[in-house]
């Protein structure tokens, strides 16, 4: 069992990367617009970014202006309509996708469904000028307490996707659940859905909860824990440390689609600890309206 010193010294380095990921020149805080394409969009034309969008084949294709400014595409400008892959920056599932940059903005396109169950493709658009700080948002966390560090088993399942529904209404984002965590605090047995996150690593597994902080205390759709596999090759999981919950973006910008936590991992008791909600909150304007019957 390691130190509480050991325990609270590795989680303040991990503090300070997720406040320094978060808030990067091309971080969360930067997005400044999202938009919405569906299958069959031709001719689009995006507020503040050149030429015209369309999509074709579950593919997002740009076509640059005859002149003046233009996109950079993996280092190049086009001279003809070229796709714009999916992923890119902090999104998951990067795959192929390639930097695109107007100017000092950066450009990334992400896969999505509707309500309807049909395909939309999001184009969004990220400001390194307008980024800002952790004291900017007033993004603050409890200190770190081992008692939040608790034993936990974990029950593997079949990949199973699962289109959530999301902050955007009418938008919903494909988690894939990879089995379930169980554990007990205050004399009650919990049991929790995980989704994996696909990374260089292999899969990481992840809790999205909710709990009795949500919303008074810490940010009201809900906080994650990144959870780990054992180190020795094993699919297991010792602990979950509730000390590293912290908000999807959607706590700090209105450009994205953060997934809600299923009615499984709603907790009935207060989480005292991992990341507070900001001091500053995010109006919520939705970017998202369904294409007329």
């Amino acid at each position: 069992m390691p130190t509480n010193e050991h325990l609270a010294g590795q989680w303040r380095e991990w503090r300070h990367t997720r406040v320094a990921e978060l808030t990067r020149p091309y971080g969360w805080t930067a997005l400044v617009a999202q938009f919405w394409l569906h299958e069959g969009t031709a001719g689009a034309v995006l507020e503040g970014l050149p030429g015209t969008w369309a999509v074709s084949e579950g593919r997002v294709l740009y076509t640059p202006p005859v002149s003046g400014p233009n996109l950079s595409v993996n280092g190049e400008y086009p001279s003809a309509p070229v796709e714009i892959p999916t992923g890119r920056n902090q999104t998951y599932g990067h795959g192929g996708s390639v930097p695109v940059y107007f100017g000092d903005r950066e450009v990334e396109t992400v896969p999505r469904t509707n309500d309807a169950g049909d395909r939309i493709l999001g184009v969004r658009v990220r400001d390194p000028h307008v980024s800002v700080s952790a004291a900017e948002i007033g993004l603050t966390a409890f200190e770190y307490d081992p008692a939040w560090r608790i034993p936990s088993v974990f029950t593997p399942s079949a990949r199973n996707d699962i289109e959530a529904v999301t902050v955007e209404t009418g938008v919903r984002e494909t988690t894939t659940q990879i089995g379930t965590l169980a554990f007990s605090h205050g004399g009650t047995d919990y049991e929790v859905v995980l989704i994996g996150k696909d990374s260089a690593h292999g899969v990481q597994p992840v809790a999205h909860i909710r709990d009795r902080t949500s919303g008074p205390v810490s940010y009201g759709a809900g906080r994650v824990v990144e959870l780990q596999f054992s180190g020795d090759g094993a699919e297991r999981i010792d602990f979950i440390d509730f000390n590293y919950a912290h908000a999807l973006p959607c706590a700090v910008t209105n450009f994205v689609t953060c997934p809600l936590p299923p009615r499984q991992n709603h907790l009935d008791f207060e989480v005292l600890a991992g990341e507070k909600k900001p001091a500053n909150d995010v109006a919520r304007v939705l970017t998202y309206e369904a294409p007329a019957t």
